[in-house]
C-alpha cells in the first residue's frame, strides 16, 4: 500500500505540472507569435515481485513529467493595416539583436521604429541586419522578399532587407520568454537568408501572426488533467482507508 501512495503522489505532481503548462498556454492565447507548450508524461521504473501463483510480475511506481516542447505550428494571421506589422507565411524566424549583443529569433512581427529610426520589437530588440529609416521617411513598404522601402523627398528609397532564419528542428529551440528563442544542439544551427529562398517563407505586411493556442483544445485538456488528478487523489483516500482497516484488525 505504500507503493500505491507513492504512485498516486507522483501522478498528482505530474498532473499539477500538466495543469501549469495548460495555464501558461491559456494566459498566452492572445500573445503575438506565441507557440503552444505541450508536456509529455512518462512512466517511472518498474519493481519486480512474485505473484501468489509463483509467476513473476512487475509493479509500476507511478509517473513523472516528461519533456515540455513547443508546437511550432503557424498561428492565425490577424490583419492590422499597420505598416510595420509583419508576419512570416511559411517557415522561418525574424532575427533580432538583444540588449547584450547576442542574437535571438522570433515569430512575433509587431515591429516598430525607435527614436533613432531603427526597426525592432517593442521590447527593444533590433532587427538584424539593422534597418534604419531616414528622417522624414514616409509610406513604408515591406515586400515579400523582405525589402524595406520608404519615400524620402518624393523619391522611393530602399533602406534594408529583412532576413529569415530557419532551423533543421524548430521544436528544439530554447524559449527565453518575450517570444524569443535561441538555438540549441537539438534545433540545429541557424540558416539565415532572403525570404522566399530555400525553404524560407515570405514576409507579409500589415498582419501579425497570433498565438497557435486553441482555447477549446486547452479547456478539454484542462478537464482531462483535473479528472486524472482527482482519480489519483481518490487512490490516496482509498489506500488510507485500507490502512485503517488493517490497523483495526490488529486490535
Amino acid at each position: 500500500m505504500i507503493d500505491a501512495l507513492y504512485s498516486s503522489a507522483t501522478g498528482m505532481l505530474s498532473q499539477q505540472t500538466s495543469m501549469d503548462v495548460i495555464a501558461n498556454n491559456l494566459s498566452n492565447a492572445t500573445t503575438v507569435g506565441y507557440k503552444r507548450d505541450r508536456m509529455d508524461q512518462s512512466d517511472l521504473a518498474y519493481m519486480p515481485f512474485r505473484l501468489p501463483s509463483g509467476k513473476d510480475g512487475q509493479l509500476g511506481l507511478g509517473s513523472a513529467p516528461g519533456r515540455v516542447d513547443k508546437e511550432m505550428g503557424q498561428g492565425v494571421f490577424q490583419e492590422t493595416g499597420r505598416p510595420f506589422d509583419i508576419a512570416v507565411q511559411g517557415e522561418g524566424y525574424f532575427q533580432v539583436t538583444r540588449a547584450n549583443g547576442t542574437l535571438a529569433y522570433t515569430r512575433a512581427g509587431n515591429m516598430q521604429v525607435d527614436a533613432r529610426g531603427q526597426l525592432g520589437l517593442p521590447s527593444g530588440e533590433l532587427v538584424q541586419p539593422r534597418i534604419t529609416l531616414p528622417a522624414g521617411a514616409s509610406d513604408p513598404s515591406i515586400a515579400q522578399d523582405g525589402t524595406v522601402s520608404v519615400t524620402v523627398n518624393g523619391q522611393i528609397r530602399q533602406v534594408g532587407k529583412i532576413q529569415l532564419t530557419t532551423f533543421a528542428n524548430p521544436p528544439g529551440l530554447q524559449a527565453l520568454g518575450g517570444n524569443l528563442f535561441v538555438p540549441t544542439a537539438n534545433s540545429g544551427a541557424p540558416q539565415t537568408g532572403v525570404p522566399g529562398t530555400g525553404n524560407r517563407g515570405q514576409v507579409v505586411q500589415g498582419v501579425i501572426e497570433g498565438s497557435n493556442v486553441q482555447i477549446a483544445q486547452e479547456m478539454i485538456s484542462m478537464v482531462t488533467t483535473q479528472r486524472a488528478f482527482e482519480a489519483s487523489s481518490k487512490v490516496v483516500t482509498a489506500t488510507d482507508e485500507m490502512w485503517g482497516m488493517a490497523n483495526g484488525m490488529r486490535r
